[in-house]
């Protein structure tokens, strides 16, 4: 039950911040292509990601102070966020402010096989966090922010 209320819950908050989002959110109008509503789509969903793996990993590390229920609920929020990458990027297209490269659809399956193992370490992490918190599920942490590591540093360009 807590695990469905989780995903819903991390579900929620994409959506709620895309909504955001493309309604203006105080921020120039966004580009209403289907390019730039998928860029909005990916750029909320790579947020998301982006701060819960901040949470994941400042925990493991010991610089955010250890909390089994804010790493386990943190780690449940990214598998689900996890399975909407590949997703977030199914719509071509490259608008201004996004980091993607073209090599993303260029090299599809390579590209989908890295989200695909994205996924799986996520999931990894919030079932041994679930089974026993950050201790079970420390470990499991490095390896995940690898795949994150080696997708980007393949499929997106360095910040300027």
């Amino acid at each position: 039950m807590n695990r469905s209320r989780s995903r819903v819950g991390a579900a929620a908050a994409a959506i709620g911040f895309v909504l955001v989002a493309g309604c203006g959110g105080g921020q120039p109008a966004a580009d209403d292509s289907p390019e730039g509503r998928a860029f909005q789509y990916r750029h909320a969903v790579m947020t998301v990601v982006g701060q819960k793996m901040l949470t994941l990993g400042g925990i493991a590390r010991g610089e955010i102070t250890a909390d089994d229920a804010a790493f386990t609920k943190a780690a449940s929020d990214l598998a689900v966020m996890a399975g909407m990458t590949t997703e977030a990027f199914m719509a071509q297209g490259i608008p201004s402010g996004s980091r993607a490269l073209p090599a993303i659809w260029e090299s599809w399956s390579d590209f989908e096989r890295r989200a695909q193992d994205f996924q799986q370490a996520a999931q990894a992490v919030a079932e041994a966090a679930q089974r026993g918190g950050l201790e079970a599920a420390r470990d499991l942490v490095r390896p995940l922010q690898q795949t994150c590591g080696g997708c980007h540093s393949t499929y997106r360009k360095p910040e300027e």
